[in-house]
């Protein structure tokens, strides 16, 4: 697998959430524990979607340790994004250094008028192609913040 097999998309992250509840934290429910983070974009005239905007959602979650990722050739693949009723899904796992650092960011530049974040994700594709209700292997997740021109 070379990274000529990779398919790039970008999004801008239009919103983004953290849920953060003291008590949940306490009785360590862990879907309001702080330990997650989602944002959502939309996928603006790919040629992968035949030129068709799809909304995207990208689910972060903590977990204890280094997750363990699987290896595709030289690759590692992150996570797998679904295609589901036209709509890009995805829930990744990432360590407490990596989630405070993507929360960090998040915070400080999402809300400043002017500051786009953009994320850029590398594909892995399935043989036959993407088909409706299908998933791709996520080899890379870069974000970058970027002005007004």
């Amino acid at each position: 697998m070379t990274s000529s097999d990779i398919k790039t998309i970008k999004f801008s992250i239009n919103s983004w959430s953290h849920l953060y509840s003291l008590e949940q934290a306490i009785l360590r429910a862990e879907q309001a524990s702080g330990r997650s983070l989602s944002i959502a974009g939309k996928i603006r005239n790919e040629s992968l979607f035949n030129g068709k905007d799809i909304p995207i959602s990208i689910h972060f979650y903590q977990v204890d340790g280094t997750p363990r990722y699987e290896k595709a050739g030289q690759h590692l693949i992150l996570g797998h994004i679904n295609l589901k009723d036209d709509h890009l899904v995805c829930s990744l796992p990432v360590d407490e250094r990596v989630f405070e650092e993507l929360r960090k960011n998040l915070m400080e530049y999402a809300d400043i008028d002017g500051i786009h974040i953009m994320v850029t994700l590398g594909l892995l594709m399935p043989e036959n192609g993407w088909l409706k209700n299908n998933q791709a292997d996520i080899v890379k997740l870069d974000y970058a913040m970027r002005g007004d021109a």
